[in-house]
């Protein structure tokens, strides 16, 4: 049963949304929070919920539809086909016995394995499913024979699958090409409040004086590159020797701590501080302290940057970026114009790029406006519109 029901409209489609994740600090949470609330100007959602994330769906929504599946996301999957299905059974029986929701589609806002239940409700709606490409969790699910035996109905049978970037779209018609020819792909590239969070003066930046702050965020773990972007900060202190460099994300684990050492001892790396996570005032005082943002994503075992977020808040904030040639980073970070792109590993360019902008103020103060203008340009609002454009031609 619904634990709240909503006002009905009349005038906008009931959809039904199957939702991965509502707690902490994650890329599902931002995405789901924005796109619900920009959909709801075009449409009706119906949220269909983990049992774990109640709590957080009342909080976030209070006046939206929820309906409640064991779960929806198994985040602590362990890694095998058994443990996937015996996490995912229960929710997929369940799935099948929910009333009729009366929803004219059925979307799912994560591949897998939130679009295996999401086939399982659209088929007992009989509605027609799509489902969006977040990044990683889109080709995962290729590793393991038995599942990508289920994986290969539920793309078939899919109406449309909307990647939120390109680099997203072309990772699954790798993996998946004989599947998709009778879906439509359509990339559809994720929002941002970035802009709308961050006043405009705080982007409005001076000629920087003194040493160069260099500046990244996101977990340190081997997919976010600190690994490589910490050689090439050393090439930027052997330039500027009072160069420092802040990181902000959630502290590595034993093994990737002791590499970053190592690197770090070995180059003679100087003024690296590894903040751990921070509150939202102390964020905002590091971005408006910062020279340039750089974040080097790296892809390793099927893992890679769906498409890079904290680029848009670094944006936001006026900041030149770095990044990788990865993921959807290209679709976020503008090569030669909101910032510089680098091929994956490569400290040395990144090293360079960092220099660069060090030594030419001029270009950082134009890169910088230029990744305001896309933060100011991907809005929610244009994810809204797009994606109700999308669903307009499904339903005709």
């Amino acid at each position: 049963m619904p634990t709240k029901k909503a006002a009905r409209s009349g005038s906008k489609p009931r959809i039904a949304y199957l939702i991965p994740y509502l707690r902490g600090f994650r890329g599902w949470v931002t995405f789901v929070e924005g796109a619900i609330r920009g959909l709801q100007k075009y449409v009706e959602p119906v949220l269909i919920v983990s049992r774990g994330d109640q709590a957080a769906a009342a909080e976030k929504f209070p006046h939206l539809e929820r309906h409640v599946l064991p779960t929806v996301q198994a985040e602590e999957w362990s890694g095998t086909t058994l443990s996937m299905l015996r996490w995912m059974t229960p929710s997929l029986w369940e799935a099948r016995r929910l009333p009729d929701l009366r929803v004219r589609l059925v979307h799912s806002m994560e591949m897998f394995p939130a679009g295996w239940a999401g086939d399982a409700l659209a088929r007992s709606q009989r509605k027609p499913h799509v489902l969006t490409a977040f990044g990683t969790y889109a080709i995962l699910w290729s590793q393991w024979p038995m599942l990508n035996r289920f994986y290969h109905g539920v793309l078939r049978r899919a109406a449309a699958i909307y990647p939120i970037s390109h680099g997203t779209e072309a990772k699954l018609w790798n993996a998946y090409n004989a599947d998709l020819g009778s879906v439509t792909v359509r990339t559809i590239l994720c929002g941002s409040r970035a802009a709308e969070q961050v006043p405009p003066d705080a982007a409005k930046r001076t000629k920087p004086s003194g040493a160069p702050v260099v500046f990244s965020v996101g977990m340190v773990k081997p997919r976010k590159g600190y690994h490589v972007s910490l050689p090439a900060f050393a090439r930027l202190q052997k330039r500027f020797p009072d160069a420092v460099y802040r990181i902000v994300g959630r502290p590595p684990d034993g093994s990737y701590n002791r590499l970053l050492s190592e690197i770090i001892n070995r180059k003679k790396i100087r003024g690296v501080k590894f903040l751990g996570t921070v509150d939202p005032a102390r964020l905002d005082r590091l971005y408006r302290e910062a020279s340039m943002f750089i974040l080097l994503s790296q892809e390793v075992d099927r893992h890679f940057e769906g498409f890079g977020l904290v680029f848009l808040e670094a944006g936001a904030y006026g900041l030149p970026a770095v990044g990788s040639r990865s993921g959807g980073i290209p679709d976020v970070v503008i090569d030669g114009d909101s910032g510089i792109l680098v091929n994956p590993g490569d400290a040395d360019a990144a090293g360079e790029a960092m220099i660069r902008l060090a030594e030419d103020p001029e270009l950082a103060l134009r890169m910088g406006s230029a990744g305001r203008q896309r933060a100011e340009h991907l809005t929610w609002d244009l994810f809204a519109e797009e994606q109700w454009e999308a669903y307009a031609r499904l339903l005709g």
